[in-house]
């Protein structure tokens, strides 16, 4: 079963690499499969670390993946927040003017947020930067939606080292580097 995934997905690699885009066809990346984490880790070969998705709060669903030579998008639609409520992006870096150093939870990578506006509508950036990369949410609430909803959002980023994913990818299926 693994190898007629990983052939799936090993059939998308050329896409990426010649510069097309893949869109909207793809679920969300996520750490433990490979999947489309594997093209978006090919998006930013420079990116040491690799973001993916845990399971999504409830009233949280995946509008759309689009991946291509620049990088990662992956828009969110909430229930409570309104459509295209969160969007997280890896790019090959990020602009983080006006933003504050904040505490991280994952060690080798810096935060920096970013407040727009707090009332109505939450809007806000917050930004993960490591060597190579950078992977960051953006925040566009409607009008009633609490900011607490980017908490619960954003606690589903899960941030894997190019290392540790190449790693896996090996024991999994694929004896290659990306």
């Amino acid at each position: 079963m693994k190898w007629g995934r990983a052939l799936a997905v090993i059939g998308f690699v050329p896409v990426v690499a010649i510069g097309c885009a893949v869109d909207e066809a793809l679920p969300a990346p996520r750490c433990t499969d490979g999947g489309s984490a594997l093209i978006a880790a090919q998006s930013v070969p420079t990116a040491s670390q690799i973001p993916c998705l845990a399971p999504l709060p409830d009233g949280w669903l995946v509008a759309s993946v689009g991946i291509d030579q620049d990088g990662t998008v992956v828009r969110l639609d909430s229930d409570r927040a309104g459509d295209d409520a969160a969007t997280l992006r890896l790019e090959a870096e990020c602009d983080i003017s006006n933003a504050v150093s904040a505490v991280t939870e994952f060690p080798t990578v810096a935060r920096y947020d970013r407040i727009d506006r707090l009332e109505p509508g939450f809007r806000a950036s917050r930004f993960y930067v490591f060597p190579g990369g950078c992977v960051w949410w953006s925040f566009d609430f409607d009008n009633d939606a609490s900011a607490t909803e980017s908490v619960a959002i954003g606690e589903t980023l899960e941030l894997i080292s190019r290392d540790e994913f190449n790693d896996s990818l090996r024991e999994t299926f694929i004896d290659e580097d990306i």
